[in-house]
Order: structure tokens, then sequence, then C-alpha cells
């Protein structure tokens, strides 16, 4: 009997060890997301548009040259706010054309905290509503805009 119960234990410690290890697998990775990339043909107007629709403030510019411009963008009404945001910050990049066309990018998501006046500070700034207000399956509201350069702006209101 001694053999069966040793043989026993040693299973439940073998499936007991694979199910402690799964969640190993699960820590985090440290792995963030530092920006959001979006695509510009005019990165100086886009930026613009940003700031005025969604109250964005530049914070520096990695790149810039006749070429190719970088404009690093994050949430803050001045540039002293958008450098100490928490928040993932966007790159306004010059569309090269190589590059996929407007659209062709995963869609940018923006909370907000009122759906109604980010639509209308979005629009008025030159963007466009491509599916109204609606609610997910989970009760999440949600619109879907593209910027004045076509790219996808999701916007989900804030919880």
């Amino acid at each position: 009997m001694k053999p069966i119960r040793t043989g026993l234990a040693a299973l439940v410690l073998g499936i007991s060890g694979v199910a402690v290890a799964a969640p190993a697998f699960a820590q985090e990775t440290d792995v963030t997301v530092r920006s959001i990339r979006v695509l510009a043909t005019d990165p100086e107007a886009l930026a613009k548009f940003y700031a005025t629709a969604f109250g964005m403030s530049e914070t520096r510019r990695p790149v810039q040259s006749p070429a190719f411009t970088e404009i690093v963008l994050n949430s803050g009404s001045t540039a002293e706010l958008a450098k100490a945001a928490k928040s993932t910050p966007i790159v306004i990049a010059t569309r090269r054309a190589n590059e996929p066309k407007a659209g062709g990018m995963a869609a940018l998501i923006l909370e907000v905290p009122d759906m109604d006046k980010a639509i209308e500070r979005a629009t008025k700034a030159g963007a466009k509503l491509m599916r109204p207000v609606a609610k997910s399956g989970e009760g999440l509201s949600y619109a879907f805009l593209t910027d004045p350069d076509g790219n996808q702006v999701e916007l989900l209101l804030k919880q």
C-alpha cells in the first residue's frame, strides 16, 4: 500500500506543480506600451488637431528634418502637464510614400470623460464621425471617428 500512496503523492504533487507553474507564465513581462504612432501627411496640422480636439500638448520632437518629423503629444493643456502625464503618448509622424494609407493602422483608442463633448470638439477640429455612439455587450459606450488624415480614432467613455 505504501508504494501506491507514494505514487499518488507524487502524482498529486506533480499536478499541483503544474497548477502552480501555470500562473508563473501569466506574470508580468515588463512589457509596456511606450507610445502610439499616428501617421500624417502634415504632422504639424495633425498635432494641432489632437491638441484642439482632445486637449493634448506637445512634449518634444525627437526627429525634425525636411523628410521626416515626429511630434510627441500627451494629455495635458500645457507642455509641463503633458510631460508629467502618466498616460501613453501619441507620436505624430510623417506618413512616407511606402507606409500604409490612412486608416491602415490599428485604431487609436482614447478614453474620454464626456462622449458628446469629445465628439463635438473633434468634429469641430476636423474629425469625421464614422459610427455614432453605441454600447458594447459589456455596456461600454463607444464611437468611431477619423482624424483629418484619415486615421481611425475610437472613443470610449470613461467608466
